[in-house]
């Protein structure tokens, strides 16, 4: 059970992250760069006061021998969020919610081929399985096969990344803490939001948008929400296999429709609820296997 309660602490998060920032920019039609500036604006701050107050201190900020990878790490953040965001300029949102969860298939390979995870047949097997799910759930009938290569790459290529970056993150996290990784990550992804603004023209209304009385505590719980995920991620990327822990993300879009359909008048149609449904009972059925493996491995830990 410990697998799906580390599971839950990137999950959850997560979700709330996804639901206020689909309400900024869908909703109330802010611009992505201002509210991905103005939100690290906001977490950059709080991650620095929890490592003062509650982490190592400063002294935990140092690379310590990893500032090659936490500027590649930076650097594939960047290149995460200017793909993502700007995906959905010549894509349907349908195409960005499925193509995204590619980085499952994406893990498995990297883990694979470099020979830092190991996945059991019973496991991969469940991928295809929630894949289904996945798709009945965003409505595969409404994907768009044409017309949005330029688009749908991006979001493959955002989907890449993440995976690079999650098996970079573990080998950054042998010798550093959650929350200065997180800091470091999210220093990064400032500047892509912030390059992003100035070639978009974001930044031109700022103004408007801080004329809002919901702006500033909009930004202000973001940041915090942001701030609080990143390093529960991370805290759970350090206790579990890359592909498990994507594995158990693939929940997060259920989560995500199950607060905000309803939240907004949206109704899900049969096949999504049996989508939903696939993913959950496929998600089950791996916590059962990691349960049973680790009773396995109890026992032969046992002497005599």
């Amino acid at each position: 059970m410990k697998t799906a309660f580390y599971a839950s602490l990137a999950i959850v998060p997560w979700v709330a992250v996804t639901l206020m920032v689909r309400w900024l920019i869908s909703i109330q039609g802010w611009p992505v760069g201002l509210v991905g500036a103005s939100s690290r604006a906001v977490s950059l701050p709080l991650l620095l006061l929890w490592i003062a107050a509650f982490g190592a201190g400063w002294r935990s900020l140092r690379p310590r021998g990893q500032g090659g990878w936490l500027i590649l790490m930076a650097l594939i953040a960047v290149f995460i969020n200017l793909l993502w965001f700007n995906a959905v300029r010549w894509t349907t949102a349908t195409n960005v919610g499925m193509l995204i969860r590619c980085d499952v298939v994406f893990v498995v390979l990297i883990g694979s081929a470099l020979g830092l995870e190991r996945i059991g047949l019973r496991q991969l097997a469940l991928i295809p399985v929630m894949a289904v799910g996945l798709a009945l759930l965003v409505e595969i009938h409404a994907f768009d096969w044409g017309g949005h290569i330029l688009g749908d790459a991006m979001t493959v290529g955002a989907a890449f990344g993440f995976s690079v970056n999650a098996f970079i993150i573990r080998h950054i996290m042998r010798t550093m803490e959650e929350s200065p990784v997180a800091f470091y990550n999210h220093a990064g992804s400032m500047l892509g939001f912030i390059g992003l603004g100035l070639v978009g023209g974001d930044f031109a209304r700022l103004t408007d948008v801080f004329a809002s009385p919901m702006a500033a505590l909009s930004f202000l719980t973001l940041g915090a929400l942001v701030a609080l995920s990143l390093p529960l991620y991370y805290f759970a990327l350090r206790r579990l296999d890359v592909w498990k822990l994507r594995m158990f993300m693939l929940a997060g879009p259920v989560l995500t429709a199950a607060v905000e359909w309803p939240l907004w008048g949206m109704n899900m149609s049969p096949l999504q609820w049996l989508g939903g449904a696939i993913i959950l009972a496929s998600l089950a059925i791996l916590i059962r296997m990691e349960w049973q493996l680790s009773v396995q491995k109890k026992a032969a830990a046992r002497p005599g």
